[in-house]
């Protein structure tokens, strides 16, 4: 065996080796010529305007477009670098401009009065002399003037919306004093028993009045693994965190790709790189790996429901809806209040706006779609906050797979054709949607769109829908039927021939795709729409079906081997139960802390990890207040309120996300 995996790992190091070379980096631009472009992103000092003018100083971001001129050289140069979508619109230069600068630029030496001209004509004189002047180019007579700041409006007032995310905070912390205080009261009481915070009081209203108590909602985060069950899927805690942490780099390289640079061609440059493209493309297997988690643990939790309750009833669909809106709600509207009200209040600067400001509208705008979720359908072209469409795709897959469990439950021999079609079902529309609408079989990052997050990337109409989701989601499910047909006979399980050749034919998918996907986005163009839609297919589903079967294999393992010891750590277990707290935060947190810059930013690996750093060791705090102060007490104290006793009880062998 040991000889067979070598050769195997030899075999693996050479199409590694293959893939690299085999994709080459398109050349780019000669540096010389791209510095005679005009500088794409260019803002004066705002807080130098801010201080110089006080209270008269008026700060704007304007865009302008450059007029066509095919007898410029330059302008030819800058016209054929933009049709890439891997790099900016160098057609459309962006400015941060000072007004009382702009005035003197244009009337130094002359007398003039303020207002004379709009903010539109006075920014077009300026941009275009300064066009003009520096490069012979001029601009459209059409100046997108995006957002002026002014004593004024820097910092928002405090409006309707403010006061009632005030209040609600106010309450919540009355609400963990006063519960914090009665359990220590309780505690005292009862001479300081053994393991107090972790054991349920014997009343429902004693556990009602310390739903919020800070000590006994950290020693929920340590709940013990008291059942063969939750012992053996403790390791997937480890793989929903790490896979979490790789969201938030990837939602910090999107914010940053959104932000002004002072070098624009180091983004440019490295996004042909093929190992990048390659990044790029793999973003959405992120999620598969949450959408198999999802599926397997709900078909274990209604497994064993089943078993411990002979006398199914169909109403366990309503109750495991109400326990997910229990645990998921109270945070995730805290969040969309918390975005629509004083978010902005806390960043001052020319950036803020572009940040924070479309996304504070369309939460205000679309913030039911949010919570009904249905926002990735109803208007995903405006996204309120850029993760949430994941928690509707799940919200979706979950209510499809509980109604499956349920059919399967009432006629068994339906068990293997309902799965089998949902698989066959998540595979045959992706195939069938990239050919019919010609889509990008992966997703790549289109610098044109850099304004809205990319989210009007044709490929996306791939990623966020629910029903682009199944196939991995029921694969998921497959996995729980044969964890809990193997889990007493584990032996049995490793001697099936059918499940090592799946999981080699998976691993030899899933690097094939890792390896050739770099050379498909170079040469999608050339490439046919049939080949294209089949590889969509290929490359969408290989992760998520290999993630499957190694979740599998490692929660029926007979040894404790040290892969499993590594990744079943208690440390993970706390960390997996906050994923969520710092799922719905983080985006927040990139916007508040991308958002507080003053110019634009120089962009490098390096900056990308600072970032990375910064943003985390903020999510990490914010996350776990969430969780402690809102996600944890919301749901015991719904859940005392709203469920009978024997409701309360949950199989759940481990959190579902």
């Amino acid at each position: 065996m040991v000889r067979w995996r070598n050769v195997w790992m030899l075999q693996l190091a050479a199409l590694m080796r293959w893939g690299i070379l085999a994709v080459k980096s398109d050349r780019f631009i000669d540096p010389e010529e791209y510095q005679k472009f005009p500088k794409l992103f260019q803002y004066d000092e705002y807080e130098d305007c801010r201080m110089t003018y006080r209270e008269q100083y008026v700060y704007c971001v304007v865009r302008a477009r450059i007029r066509p001129d095919d007898g410029s050289e330059l302008w030819r140069n800058i016209s054929l670098f933009s049709e890439d979508t891997r790099h900016y619109d160098h057609r459309m230069v962006e400015r941060g401009i000072c007004v009382q600068n702009c005035e003197k630029f244009l009337y130094a030496g002359e007398s003039h009065h303020e207002g004379d001209h709009s903010y539109a004509e006075l920014f077009r004189a300026c941009i275009g002399q300064q066009l003009k002047d520096g490069y012979d180019l001029q601009i459209e007579p059409d100046v997108q003037v995006y957002y002026c700041y002014n004593k004024t409006n820097e910092t928002p007032p405090l409006d309707v919306l403010g006061v009632i995310f005030i209040l609600v905070v106010i309450i919540i912390a009355i609400l963990v004093i006063y519960s914090t205080a009665y359990d220590l009261t309780l505690q005292t009481a009862q001479k300081f028993p053994q393991n107090y915070f972790s054991t349920p009081h014997k009343t429902s209203q004693d556990n009602l009045r310390t739903a919020f108590s800070f000590p006994r909602n950290i020693r929920r985060l340590r709940e013990p693994l008291n059942t063969e069950i939750r012992q053996d899927l403790s390791f997937l805690e480890s793989f929903r965190f790490i896979q979490m942490m790789r969201v938030v780099l990837l939602h910090i390289v999107l914010a940053l790709a959104k932000m002004p640079k002072v070098n624009p061609d180091a983004t440019e440059h490295i996004l042909h790189r093929p190992p990048v493209m390659l990044y790029v493309a793999e973003f959405q297997n992120y999620v598969q790996t949450f959408f198999s988690i999802s599926g397997m643990l709900l078909t274990i939790n209604f497994l064993e429901h089943t078993r411990k309750n002979p006398h199914f009833e169909a109403r366990y669909w309503l109750d495991r809806l109400r326990a997910r809106l229990y645990r998921i709600v109270p945070a995730y509207a805290f969040i969309l209040l918390l975005e629509v009200s004083i978010t902005r209040r806390f960043m001052v600067g020319p950036l803020a706006q572009q940040m924070i400001g479309e996304s504070q509208t369309q939460c205000r705008k679309w913030w039911w779609n949010n919570l009904l979720f249905v926002n990735n359908y109803v208007a995903p072209e405006q996204p309120c906050l850029l993760q949430t469409w994941y928690l509707s795709a799940d919200m979706q897959l979950f209510l499809l797979g509980i109604t499956t469990l349920t059919l399967i439950w009432r006629w068994p021999p339906l068990k293997k054709y309902l799965l089998t079609a949902g698989i066959l079902w998540g595979i045959c529309c992706v195939a069938i949607v990239t050919y019919a609408m010609n889509l990008p079989p992966l997703m790549s990052k289109n610098l044109k769109l850099y304004n809205d997050y990319n989210f009007g990337h044709g490929y996306f109409q791939l990623y966020i829908p629910f029903h682009m989701n199944i196939t991995v989601y029921f694969a998921g499910m497959w996995a729980g039927f044969l964890y809990y047909r193997f889990r007493e006979a584990r032996s049995s399980f490793f001697k099936l021939q059918l499940q090592w050749t799946v999981l080699w034919i998976l691993i030899v998918l899933y690097f094939l795709s890792l390896f050739t996907g770099a050379w498909v986005v170079q040469n999608q163009a050339t490439l046919p729409a049939l080949f294209l839609a089949l590889y969509a297919t290929w490359f969408k589903h290989a992760w998520g079906l290999l993630s499957t079967i190694m979740q599998l294999r490692t929660a029926l393992s007979i040894a404790r081997s040290r892969f499993r010891t590594f990744f079943s750590h208690p440390i993970f277990a706390v960390l997996g139960k906050l994923c969520y707290s710092f799922y719905l935060i983080h985006v927040t947190v990139i916007m508040q802390v991308l958002g507080s810059a003053k110019q634009p930013i120089y962009f490098s690996i390096r900056g990308i990890f600072d970032f990375f750093l910064t943003i985390w060791m903020r999510t990490f705090l914010y996350g776990a207040l969430l969780c402690l102060l809102i996600e944890l007490p919301a749901n015991v104290a719904l859940k005392e309120l709203f469920e009978s006793k024997s409701s309360k009880k949950s199989p759940v062998p481990t959190s579902e996300k």
